[in-house]
């Protein structure tokens, strides 16, 4: 398989996640929700690990790798994910996920400069129709905003912090290039998720959040650890096999369509209803997207 389909499908993988995670974690604190994410892909890809080399394989990674392995950690798993999810609660869907979706933008510009892939006018353009396809359909679903001063503030913030998100997004994709050069995504995915989760596991002990874990039910917890397992396991796993085929600049355009395949799940499961700022989201992405591929 290509590496075009392989980033399509960890982009349909972590749409189907992100609307289970809306489904079972509605009462849920981000940090939590982002530790039980962490823990489940972790069990994951360990279980995998003794079949592509167990601990030997881990002992093998170069140390070059492993500055730019806890840079995307730190930059996708923890702070990148944890200030992406704060932004949705202070600015709303509407305005925080146009501002995540500039991510492709620097993932191809960082790429070129740091990495020495070449800058085509196919990719700059389709990475721009994507963009504005994300921002279309983002805007499709926003409730009437608020005009209040602790309103315009919040959402000031949730600007202010989604934008950071774009940039570390972008970042985090760029440097899983040469943290994994080399490596099989299972054998690197061990390692992140680990890392990922015994950051996050420090976080929430220092706040005092793992009590908010004992008001899930049986429902919820299902739902969230299927989502955690095709999302931040498989889905992880998929990127950066994606990474290492097709490059981060063209994986990253292609992995933020991630909210267009997330429509029909919900329209499913949540009730939401497709507008047709959706429609023409939908159809700028796919534009886009044939662009880059």
């Amino acid at each position: 398989m290509s590496g075009v389909w392989i980033a399509l499908l960890s982009a349909l993988l972590w749409a189907i996640a992100s609307a289970l995670f809306a489904l079972g974690a509605r009462h849920l604190h981000v940090l939590p929700l982002n530790l039980v994410r962490c823990v489940t892909s972790t069990a994951f890809f360990w279980a995998l690990l003794p079949f592509y080399g167990g601990l030997q394989a881990v002992a093998a990674i170069p140390p070059s790798a492993w500055l730019w392995l806890v840079i995307s950690v730190l930059a996708l798993l923890v702070v990148g994910d944890t200030l992406y999810l704060r932004s949705l609660e202070l600015a709303g869907v509407s305005w925080a996920m146009p501002a995540v979706s500039i991510n492709p933008i620097w993932a191809v510009l960082l790429s070129a400069m740091f990495l020495g892939e070449r800058l085509t006018w196919s990719l700059v353009a389709g990475a721009v129709l994507v963009v504005i396809g994300i921002i279309l359909v983002s805007r499709s679903t926003a409730p009437a905003a608020k005009n209040n001063a602790k309103d315009r503030r919040s959402r000031r913030t949730g600007l202010l912090l989604a934008l950071l998100v774009s940039v570390l997004w972008g970042v985090g994709q760029v440097a899983l290039k040469p943290a994994t050069a080399g490596i099989d995504s299972v054998v690197a995915n061990s390692v992140r998720q680990t890392l990922g989760m015994l950051i996050l596991l420090g976080i929430n002990l220092a706040r005092g959040r793992l009590s908010d874990l004992r008001g899930l039910d049986k429902r919820s917890w299902g739902i969230i650890l299927l989502g955690s397992l095709l999302g931040t396991g498989i889905g992880s796993l998929l990127l950066i096999m994606a990474i290492q085929q097709a490059g981060p600049a063209r994986t990253s355009i292609l992995t933020s369509v991630s909210p267009m395949l997330a429509i029909p799940f919900s329209m499913l499961w949540l009730g939401e209803r497709p507008t047709r700022w959706t429609l023409a989201g939908t159809l700028c992405t796919a534009l886009g997207i044939a662009l880059v591929a």
